[in-house]
């Protein structure tokens, strides 16, 4: 895991701290209390050979009222991030191809109707919906008193709303959009982390990409985590559909994940009817000489797909969410790579996967995700995959947690 010890010294956010040039713009700070409800901005103004546009835009009615989202066309892939939440990415577009899924949760809810500690800690799932969210920044996995903490789903930095937030267009090398979001997930006599999340993407490429950096704020050292909560639905999802990546080990996180043998641990066999337990496999991943792998979720055709790249220094463990249930009720798959597995952190901490950070140090996670079209891009996703598999996996019978 790749620590940065030289902290990034980010303590005002005023509008010109990330906002030089003429080709950017600050949407929100907090510091000088500046809150954009709604702007646009394309390539008529910003410049470009290939189209492109970018809206902010304010929801309005029922619990999204009040949400915040910035939505994005890159002239290849469109693409919506929420500063409201977390500042994750709601869901994706690609030509033909959805990335994302189909929620009970229709509506991008509000965190302030959203009570994390409900149902036993379960509270993060009920305005769930996203196609990339985040668990952390202190914690995530299972509720859990830890010591003197209560621990809740996966954390809150999903229900914290962006303090700042920036846009701006990069000519050269290569035209791309950057935006860039800070949230801090701070509590007096608690965590003091703040994430700093640079989302950027290419003009005219099918692809968005992650530069995250996770800092200790305080001058003690304090113990972190980090999750990437991927999730997918149909087209891609469905019976026939294959998780493909360069596994070095495998196990099943649960009893119940490890039930009936893990022979098609990494195969979908389409939606099940009630009584249904999702299943959850916990694995590390080959990378190449400077630690980069990747991973892959293919329809049954071959026709469809989408790609995550990532650095395993950042992100060394990946965790698959099997959720096989009617498409009502929540059909999805979560492709999840992380600090660690989604167990207990009492779990995690004992097992030597919970990173801590030094007064003022910072962590860095990189992490693409593309869209893949068509029979030849996911033959040729699936044939860099194999290159990276030194050996076959390991398989394990044994569950990584309670």
């Amino acid at each position: 895991m790749r620590l940065i010890l030289a902290a990034i010294a980010i303590c005002g956010f005023s509008a010109s701290a990330w906002a030089q040039g003429e080709h950017s713009k600050v949407l929100i700070d907090s510091a000088a209390n500046l809150a954009t409800a709604e702007w646009k901005v394309g390539s008529a103004q910003w410049g470009g050979k290939t189209a492109w546009s970018v809206a902010l835009r304010t929801l309005h009615g029922g619990r999204q009222e009040g949400v915040q989202v910035i939505e994005v066309n890159n002239g290849a892939m469109s693409f919506t991030i929420v500063p409201t939440r977390g500042f994750e990415v709601w869901k994706a577009q690609a030509g033909n191809l959805r990335l994302g899924w189909d929620s009970p949760a229709k509506e991008i809810i509000h965190p302030s109707y959203i009570r994390l500690t409900d149902n036993g800690g379960q509270g993060w799932v009920a305005g769930f919906g996203g196609l990339m969210v985040r668990g952390g920044l202190a914690s995530f996995g299972s509720p859990v008193q830890d010591g003197a903490q209560q621990l809740t789903l996966h954390g809150h930095v999903d229900y914290i709303p962006a303090g700042f937030v920036s846009v701006r267009y990069e000519a050269a090398p290569v035209p791309r959009l950057v935006f860039r979001g800070v949230v801090d997930d701070v509590q007096t006599f608690g965590p003091q982390l703040r994430l700093t999340s640079e989302i950027s993407t290419e003009i005219g490429k099918p692809e968005f990409v992650f530069d995250d950096t996770i800092t200790n704020l305080s001058d003690a050292p304090q113990e972190m985590q980090l999750l990437y909560h991927t999730n997918f639905g149909t087209p891609i999802l469905a019976a026939g559909a294959e998780f493909v990546a360069p596994v070095k080990q495998v196990a099943p996180m649960n009893p119940a994940s490890g039930a009936g043998g893990l022979t098609d641990w990494n195969r979908y066999s389409g939606p099940h009817t009630a009584p249904y337990t999702a299943k959850v496999f916990n694995m590390q991943l080959y990378g190449d000489a400077k630690g980069e792998t990747q991973a892959m979720l293919k329809s049954s055709d071959g026709e469809k797909g989408v790609l995550m790249r990532f650095d395993t220094h950042g992100l060394p463990y990946m965790s698959l969410w099997k959720n096989e249930i009617t498409p009502k009720a929540g059909y999805v798959t979560g492709l999840e790579p992380g600090t660690g597995f989604p167990n207990p952190r009492p779990v995690e901490r004992a097992a030597g996967r919970v990173p801590k950070l030094a007064g003022g140090a910072s962590y860095h996670v990189h992490l693409a995700i593309s869209a893949l079209n068509g029979k030849s891009q996911v033959a040729d996703a699936a044939h860099a995959i194999q290159a990276l598999a030194a050996s076959p996996p390991v398989i394990s019978k044994t569950p990584t947690g309670p």
